[in-house]
């Protein structure tokens, strides 16, 4: 299954957290703030905790009541 870009619709690699493709990022926010938005939100699904709230309500509001 392949990812979509949010913006122009460009294949994005699966394991991304963000549908955004690297031209639309760099485009968005610079190529140094890219690299780091790319690597943090990675860094935060590998740990699980990245959450889409319009997924998963009830997942953040356990993480609000902790």
């Amino acid at each position: 299954m392949t990812k979509k870009c949010v913006y122009c619709d460009s294949e994005v690699p699966v394991d991304r957290a963000m549908q955004i493709c690297d031209r639309c990022g760099v485009g968005v926010w610079g190529r140094k703030q890219w690299e780091h938005i790319k690597q943090t939100t990675n860094e935060a699904q590998d740990k699980g905790d990245l959450c889409s709230t319009n997924m998963a309500p009830d997942f953040l509001n356990k993480k609000l009541i902790e």
